[in-house]
């Protein structure tokens, strides 16, 4: 009896084991300081959270807040180039631009992973920028966001116009 229970014991841990192991990848990369080749993995929630999060903070002009969620050392990147390297520096260019009108919508983020078993995952956001710019143009906003332990430590961001629809 506790033969069969022991391997039935057995049996169940090495389904759950196989279940939570990350051997299931997709996708690709070669970003990488070594120049090898990686693959991705699905990344979590909690990183998706943290951008969530963020975005809510900023939308708020809760910049003391949005400081909880900015690695210290964190470097964005802007379409036209600009790069701010930490969180003053980054919070100083865009609280200086905001204006009542400044808004979005963050339709939704995913987050993959070079390894799950080390920290930091990549979470990707689409966002529908609602205010045109001075030639009426709306944008649409691709970013990607470096997130470990619970902080963005790099963010890109890119954009698109969108175009008015002929009818």
């Amino acid at each position: 009896m506790k033969f069969k229970q022991t391997i039935y014991l057995l049996l169940i841990s090495v389904f759950i084991a196989s279940c939570n192991s990350p051997e299931r990848s997709m996708g690709y990369t070669n970003w990488s300081d070594d120049g090898e080749e990686y693959n991705f993995f699905l990344g979590t929630d909690q990183a998706v959270q943290v951008v969530k999060d963020l975005d809510k903070a900023w939308a708020d002009r809760d910049y003391e807040k949005m400081r909880e969620y900015l690695s210290d050392t964190a470097t964005f990147y802007w379409p036209n180039g600009v790069i701010h390297k930490g969180p003053d520096e980054f919070i100083s260019a865009i609280s200086s631009k905001e204006t009542p009108d400044n808004s979005w919508t963050l339709n939704g983020a995913f987050s993959i992973d070079l390894d799950p078993s080390r920290g930091g995952e990549h979470v990707h956001a689409a966002i529908s920028g609602n205010i045109p710019d001075s030639l009426g143009v709306k944008k649409d906003y691709h970013e990607k966001y470096y997130v470990v332990d619970g902080k963005v430590v790099w963010w890109h961001q890119w954009t698109m116009d969108v175009l008015p629809t002929e009818d």
